[in-house]
């Protein structure tokens, strides 16, 4: 697998004990704290992209999410790991970046320790999953079928299948998804452990804040693409009635993957918002 070198620019793992196991904790840049909860299944990995570019102006730090579990899967499991790392390495108000899955646990946090949230950027994020008619074909039919294709054909055949899927935007791809992007996404579809996945999607299901967010008193972002599916963005705008004080940005020409499609519209998105709420990092 390769990524592009600036994507690595300041990027190393260390280990970081949760007690009953260790996760991987990655720490760039100096100003004030960022978290970057990441999507599923759960790789820090998701954020590279993005992190060396936030890192100029944040002391920003990721890690991998628990996808084992002693019992079944559990977000309180997965707040109190992110409670170890923040108190480790943000231990006073940050602020709290979380994309799709990881959007779901930044919400949840917010709710449990507001007064350790800044300001908060939900990304392609939900309240809780819904099976709406139109959208039945995408999430039962066209996703398994790309998932297998990315997972089991030859590399040769997974390649140009994922470079057909983005010309049409096809699962979560966009036109901006170039080989690079293809290939790590790839990349992780292919390492990934089928019971890691199961248990993470269970989570994203049994995700329900609705009742909740209406609580949520810190400063809010909505982000989402413009070619997103139908669920994504009604998702979002089911959050923006939930929590009416949130601002929306929506990206343009792109869809679910904009933290790696579109880094740089990302980030400037994000700063942009932080320094209108005064919630910008230092140089």
């Amino acid at each position: 697998m390769r990524v592009r070198p600036e994507w690595l620019h300041g990027w190393s793992g260390r280990s970081f004990d949760l007690g009953d196991g260790c996760t991987e904790v990655a720490i760039l840049g100096e100003g004030e704290p960022l978290l970057l909860l990441p999507p599923l299944p759960g790789f820090k990995e998701a954020w590279l992209a993005v992190a060396t570019r936030l890192a100029q102006r944040h002391r920003v730090v990721t890690f991998d999410l628990r996808t084992r579990f002693a019992g079944p899967p559990s977000w309180e499991r997965l707040l109190d790991d992110l409670e170890r790392v923040a108190d480790a390495y943000a231990p006073g108000p940050a602020v709290v970046v979380g994309h799709s899955l990881g959007s779901a646990l930044a919400q949840r946090w917010a709710l449990r320790h507001p007064e350790r949230v800044r300001a908060l950027v939900l990304s392609s994020s939900f309240a809780r999953v819904a099976h709406r008619p139109g959208q039945l074909w995408k999430r039962f039919v066209e996703q398994p079928l790309v998932l297998a294709g990315q997972r089991l054909l030859p590399e040769v055949l997974a390649a140009a299948l994922a470079r057909g899927c983005a010309r049409r935007g096809l699962w979560v791809y966009d036109q901006a998804c170039d080989d690079t992007v293809l290939a790590f996404v790839r990349h992780g579809i292919r390492n990934l452990r089928i019971a890691d996945a199961r248990n993470m999607v269970q989570l994203a299901l049994a995700h329900d804040t609705a009742r909740e967010l209406g609580a949520l008193a810190m400063p809010t972002l909505l982000l989402v693409g413009d070619r997103e599916t139908q669920w994504a963005r009604s998702a979002t705008a089911e959050l923006r009635q939930l929590i009416p004080h949130a601002d929306t940005i929506v990206l343009t020409r792109v869809a679910h993957l904009h933290p790696l499609s579109a880094p740089a519209a990302f980030t400037a998105a994000v700063e942009g918002w932080l320094a209108a709420h005064g919630a910008r990092g230092v140089c």
